[in-house]
């Protein structure tokens, strides 16, 4: 291991362990569940089986679970596992599109959610704007800096507006200029797409998402050359 993927190892992990130590009022943590079960060495569990830290892409989601989700009995034996459960459309939805369009598997990339605490109730409950910001400047960017992938994909209109709120560049927009907007964290261009799972997509609509994602893999591959 060069010393490099090292020195990113040892900030991710401090990163994960501000993340266990912080608390944010209104919600609950990965760790209050089950005993634990749920709980890693990373900002968010997803990052378990999507943990490249030299990873040319990171793809960052909204956040992980609910309080619905992670109270249910007995716990979910695929997110202990993996930290995420590959079977919902939302991961194979995004498995098919990194892989059509990238020729990449999860396991080659960085994956994290921006939002790595827990909202009450079930997995549609909405998330105060200002907490999207604050995880976003907290979490989000040092993540992106570390790694320093080429390219950065937010799934979802929100995910995508807090992380720009929180690189300085404040103002909102709707779906259409979200998606032909880009801005930089350090060498990484950010983009934004509709989220994979079934109401985002359905919402988008299964060909103009496949023109959204040949549009991203067309930028990745100019930033290569």
């Amino acid at each position: 291991m060069s010393s490099k993927t090292e020195y990113k190892k040892a900030k991710l992990l401090k990163l994960a362990r501000c993340r266990k130590e912080t608390r944010l009022d209104g919600y609950a943590c990965i760790g209050d569940f089950h005993n634990g079960v749920y709980e890693c060495d990373h900002v968010s569990p997803i990052t378990k089986t999507a943990g490249n830290v030299n990873a040319d892409i990171i793809v960052v989601l909204q956040d992980w679970a609910s309080a619905d989700s992670l109270s249910a009995t007995p716990p979910d034996c695929d997110s202990i596992k993996y930290g995420y459960t590959p079977s919902l459309p939302t991961n194979r939805n995004l498995d098919c599109l990194l892989d059509r369009y990238f020729e990449l598997k999860r396991a080659e990339c960085y994956l994290t959610n921006l939002f790595p605490f827990v909202k009450g109730g079930d997995m549609s409950a909405r998330i105060k704007w200002r907490d999207l910001v604050t995880c976003a400047k907290k979490f989000t960017l040092p993540e992106i800096k570390i790694v320093d992938p080429k390219m950065v994909i937010c799934l979802g209109l929100s995910t995508f507006l807090a992380l720009r709120h929180a690189a300085g560049k404040p103002g909102h927009m709707k779906f259409p200029e979200a998606i032909n907007t880009s801005f930089f964290v350090g060498n990484a261009c950010v983009r934004c797409v509709p989220h994979t799972g079934a109401r985002g997509t359905n919402n988008r609509g299964r060909d103009q998402i496949k023109r959204d994602w040949e549009n991203l893999a067309t930028i990745y591959k100019n930033r290569e050359s």
